[in-house]
């Protein structure tokens, strides 16, 4: 049986994965996984995005792939009341964009 704990740490999450059957054998395999906030990184919601990713893959939970019609993901957006500046516009502009000419091109074909 596979039983995961979870453990709140100051900065993060501490996650178990305790495996009582590894391989078959009745053997104990224990993976430690710790997911720590990093305030200086860029993109400071990484490390709980990465978290749910690997907690859904050691839960087996079918999230879909590259492949299928729907896929579960884990993102982030602009707060309903957050004004960004010039910079992140521009950027979001070309994302959408981007996205804009691909729907395009699948339009077409």
């Amino acid at each position: 049986m596979i039983k995961i704990v979870l453990e709140p740490a100051r900065n993060g999450v501490i996650k178990r994965v305790i495996n009582d059957n590894h391989g078959g054998g009745k053997e104990q395999w224990t993976s430690t996984d710790v997911f720590e906030s990093n305030e200086d990184h860029r993109n400071k919601f990484e490390y709980i995005m990465r978290f749910f990713y690997e907690l859904a893959d050691d839960l087996s939970l079918e999230c879909g792939n590259k492949f299928e019609k729907q896929v579960l993901t884990i993102g982030t957006e602009w707060g309903t009341h957050y004004e960004p500046n010039q910079k992140e516009v521009e950027s979001k502009i070309k994302e959408l964009q981007a996205e804009i000419d691909l729907l395009s091109e699948w339009k077409q074909t």
